[in-house]
């Protein structure tokens, strides 16, 4: 019996702390780092078939050459890369390279990107064999098992002779199921997440998708599915048997389907698993129940979409909550001695200097523990974007688009110019961080030495930024 083919996973180096999984691709706002999903969750299925390797050059801070060195030392026959719209330039600079150092290795990208201009990857990206567009399905492995010239959901592939086949991108709804990652490969304790209270955290998903209509976010297009409690619990046990306690779960929307979320409560509770964990949710969707069971079950921190203080704005671009909504989610979950964080979008086209200026006065008034104030950007996969490309506000060429960085917008149909947009952007942080209550009580509600010694080094970062 012959060797199992070499698998790499390669989360591609990068000037800058790109965050490229998750088709919602982002840059650290400072020294934080979660795991690339996208590669992650495949290591699961392709683990009974192929010999695999990791290589994450953001976390572990390997340069261009480097990583190049290191992926040439272990002479894979297939390579699979994440990519983002963020660090476009820089991943294609580097993958064009390696390629003329790898001829015969088979290249899979995934990505934000890819999801959007599919065919059109192969002949924009010639080091390129195929891209994948749902990382939690079996689709890929199913394509590097050996396709005969047939379309795969979720595939799209070159064939020896230069046919593009393309599969349909389907992502489903209700149950599924996915293998736990091979979370051994992946340098644990070197990922950070900016709420920890107790050392290293590990990212993972209860489920994939999300339910809502958001149009400014491309969760709201792949689909909504619940994965199967059994693998959640055994993936959560096996990582804390390799000294993870800190969980982000990074569900979308936690807590959307009640009777299942109160299942898994339930069993975190029951089994002792003595975790300490964040999550991402809703101001309509939290209510006592739910947030008594969470927070015995771990959880101690809540982050929530509040996007702007204009309802006009949320209504528009199908947001679909309202202030009451949130001042109320706050005070429920400052009741139940949570900390809150709160995301904003700034700068939606047609969005006022007044609207974004009421946002950022909102944000320090309603309770918030921490706030993130993001540039408005047309995500690849969004609704968002497909109606601003529809309206010639962006360019359909521009592939390097990011929420920190200043606008992409052509400012036809804005009311603001991009560097309004980015000033403002500025504004807000400095506002909100920048308060003397705001620093004493952080401080003062610090937990542990970890907390601490993450405050520090986090509030460090934030300060350089908002004063250069």
């Amino acid at each position: 019996m012959g060797r199992k083919p070499r698998v790499l996973l390669l989360n591609p180096p990068g000037t800058k702390n790109y965050l490229r999984d998750y088709y919602c691709s982002s840059v650290s706002k400072s020294g934080y780092y979660w795991h690339p999903f996208d590669l992650a969750y495949q290591t699961g299925w392709l683990d009974p078939h192929f010999e695999l390797n990791v290589i994450d050059a953001i976390v572990t801070h390997k340069s261009p050459e480097e990583t190049q060195r290191d992926i040439l030392a272990y002479k894979p026959d297939i390579l699979i890369f994440v990519i983002s719209s963020p660090s476009y330039e820089e991943d294609t600079t580097f993958l064009t390279e390696l390629k003329k150092q790898l001829p015969k290795t088979k290249f899979v990208g995934c990505g934000d990107i890819y999801r959007e201009i599919r065919e059109k990857a192969f002949a924009l990206h010639p080091f390129l064999d195929a891209t994948y567009q749902d990382f939690s399905t079996p689709d890929l492995l199913n394509y590097l098992k050996g396709p005969r010239g047939k379309a795969l959901e979720n595939v799209i592939y070159k064939t020896k002779e230069g046919k593009i086949v393309a599969g349909a991108e389907k992502h489903g709804y209700g149950a599924f199921g996915m293998p736990v990652p091979r979370w051994d490969l992946f340098p644990l304790h070197q990922y950070r997440f900016p709420f920890s209270r107790r050392g290293a955290c590990a990212t993972m998903l209860t489920d994939f998708g999300c339910p809502f209509t958001c149009t400014f976010c491309p969760m709201s297009t792949v689909g909504f599915k619940l994965r199967d409690i059994p693998t959640v619990l055994k993936e959560i046990k096996l990582l804390v048997k390799q000294g993870i306690h800190e969980f982000h779960f990074r569900d979308q929307t936690f807590g959307v389907n009640k009777p299942r979320t109160y299942q898994l409560l339930d069993k975190i509770i029951q089994d002792q698993l003595d975790l300490s964990w964040t999550v991402f949710t809703r101001v309509d969707v939290v209510n006592d129940e739910l947030l008594i069971k969470m927070k015995q079950a771990g959880c101690h921190t809540l982050m929530f979409g509040i996007e702007s203080a204009n309802e006009e704005m949320l209504i528009a671009y199908k947001k679909n909550t309202r202030i009451q909504q949130m001042t109320d989610a706050i005070q429920l979950a400052k009741k139940h001695s949570f900390r809150v964080v709160g995301t904003f979008v700034l700068g939606l086209p047609g969005e006022s200097r007044e609207s974004v200026e009421n946002t950022i006065k909102f944000s320090t008034r309603i309770g918030l523990n921490y706030a993130s104030f993001n540039i408005a950007t047309p995500r690849f996969g969004s609704t968002f974007r497909k109606d601003m490309l529809a309206k010639g506000i962006v360019d359909a060429d521009k592939y390097k688009v990011s929420s920190m960085a200043k606008p992409v917008w052509k400012e036809k149909g804005t009311e603001l110019t991009n560097e309004e947009i980015y000033a403002l952007q500025r504004k807000a942080n400095r506002a909100f961080y920048l308060r003397p209550s705001w620093i004493i009580r952080t401080f003062l509600s610090v937990k542990t030495a970890y907390e601490l010694k993450e405050h520090l080094r986090e509030g460090a970062q934030v300060l350089t930024q908002l004063t250069h």
